[in-house]
């Protein structure tokens, strides 16, 4: 049985935070405070009762991880809505450790390994004098759509493949109008595309707070025909990822992801945004070939993107047999600024021919692999299951120890059977800039670039972790990714 939206009075963002003591007095007044918000969100009790053991869990984590016997110290939660999940963040300044060190005390890796069974999802985020804070996760229910789609499917299948009637009108959609994408993200890929997409509540959810802004292709009678979204890392980014494309079977062939993809180009123009970039998928070469028709060019290219089972209806079904790779391209709306960006000798020559290729106002120094780093790094880890099995370390800042901490992790997230691990770093610092040529050597090959990604050039590095990747399944639409392709495929093959 589907279960019923959420409502909230929480708009997006920080809930509410309190700070407590370590001892064991403040354990149960701070769960009656979690439990209390948490039924807010519409949760079950059921669910509220997991809420319960896991805050226990984490009290108890925290307080023997980061306190000698006999000391007490404060221990902060924070509460957090993000689209469709509810986030209790357990932060405190005591002794350093981190997940490694927890797995290896037998009662503390007992407590982690109920957080992860009880909940949806768990990061460890390492901020250096800043403390530590565990990331706990519950998603909030909603109505799924995919069943009811499943039980029309063969009523309007014949329906389904009748070409439309009516012109369409490209338009941002409205709020309101989330469950038509919610329905069209079904007729495109089945039950094989991200789970949000099927969730009208957490697409409106992101709309509202200025996160999604979606181009729909409308007909005069209100039919959605194709979306294309635009993402935007905060509301007030200066640029925007263009994804999730989606046309109904009966309308491919009728140009709308390029009429699309055209209006969006002029929205991001006329908003001020510097760029669009989009990711295109490797299993046919028709994305990449639409936007490189458009005026987009290349910024890097992931070998093993997403899983094999992400299948498009009616577009060849069969799989791949093995993960498919994705292609990024960026599209330059307005002038960037001119910035001074780093990069160790090994990726020099492509971060140089990317920023040709993208006319960007760049000006490029290349960094010794021992420039040092100063002080603690600090980075967080966040894992994604669902069609990806990966994970992503974003580094807040590469310090003296970045080397052998991101290794560490790196080991940690292979021995759970992560299948790719990124690594995002800032280009404007040189230490980051170091840290990729060390890591060059330790398996982690070039990804891509972002130009201005939050507020600045992003590097991105991937690791596969014994992923196999026949380039003969990989379609390129251009000879720079057939290169690209064949030189990270011969580095990824070297390391055996």
């Amino acid at each position: 049985m589907n279960a019923v939206p959420h409502r909230t009075p929480f708009p997006l963002g920080p809930i509410a935070r309190t700070t407590v003591s370590s001892r064991l007095a403040s354990l149960r007044p701070v769960q009656l405070w979690v439990m209390e918000f948490a039924r807010c969100f519409g949760l079950p009790e059921d669910d509220i009762r997991r809420i319960e053991l896991v805050v226990e869990e984490a009290f108890t984590s925290v307080a023997q991880s980061a306190f000698e016997p006999g000391e007490t110290g404060d221990i902060r939660f924070v509460l957090e809505h993000r689209p469709g999940q509810l986030v209790i963040a357990v932060e405190d300044r005591g002794m350093p450790t981190d997940l490694a060190h927890l797995q290896a005390n037998e009662a503390l890796s007992l407590n982690l390994l109920l957080l992860r069974r009880l909940l949806d999802g768990f990061s460890f985020i390492n901020r250096g004098t800043e403390g530590k804070r565990l990331e706990l996760v519950k998603n909030l229910p909603a109505q799924s759509i995919a069943v009811q789609m499943q039980e029309q499917a063969t009523v309007a299948d014949t329906a389904a493949l009748a070409p439309p009637t009516e012109e369409p009108r490209l338009r941002l959609l409205r709020p309101d109008e989330t469950l038509a994408v919610a329905q069209l993200a079904y007729r495109s890929y089945g039950y094989t595309y991200v789970s949000d997409f099927y969730y009208p509540e957490r697409i409106r959810e992101r709309m509202e707070s200025g996160l999604l802004e979606i181009c729909g292709a409308v007909t005069d009678s209100g039919e959605v025909l194709g979306a294309l979204c635009l993402f935007y890392e905060q509301a007030d980014a200066r640029v925007a990822e263009s994804a999730a494309a989606m046309v109904q079977p009966r309308c491919r062939g009728m140009n709308l992801f390029k009429d699309m993809k055209q209006f969006l180009f002029a929205h991001g123009r006329a908003k001020g945004l510097y760029g669009i970039y989009s990711e295109a998928v490797t299993i046919h070469p028709y994305t990449q070939q639409g936007n490189i028709t458009l005026g987009a060019h290349e910024t890097g290219l992931l070998l093993s993107y997403v899983s094999e089972n992400v299948a498009f209806k009616k577009i060849g079904d069969e799989m791949m047999g093995q993960r498919q790779a994705l292609v990024f391209y960026y599209y330059r709306l307005n002038p960037e600024p001119l910035r001074t960006v780093y990069a160790p000798a090994v990726h020099a020559a492509l971060v140089e021919s990317i920023h040709a290729r993208n006319g960007l106002r760049r000006q490029l120094e290349v960094v010794p692999q021992d420039h040092p780093g100063e002080g603690e790094t600090r980075l967080s880890v966040h894992v994604r299951r669902d069609v990806f099995n990966d994970a992503s370390i974003t580094l807040q800042h590469a310090g003296h120890d970045a080397a052998a901490l991101v290794m560490h992790h790196t080991r940690e997230l292979c021995q759970k059977k992560v299948d790719v691990i990124y690594l995002n770093l800032v280009m404007c610092d040189p230490a980051a800039a170091a840290l990729a040529g060390q890591l060059a050597d330790k398996g982690y090959l070039f990804g891509s670039i972002i130009p201005e990604f939050a507020k600045g050039d992003l590097l991105k590095l991937q690791y596969l972790n014994n992923v196999a990747v026949d380039p003969e399944k990989i379609a390129t639409a251009s000879p720079f990714t057939a290169q690209l392709l064949q030189t990270l495929h011969q580095q990824y093959t070297a390391q055996g």
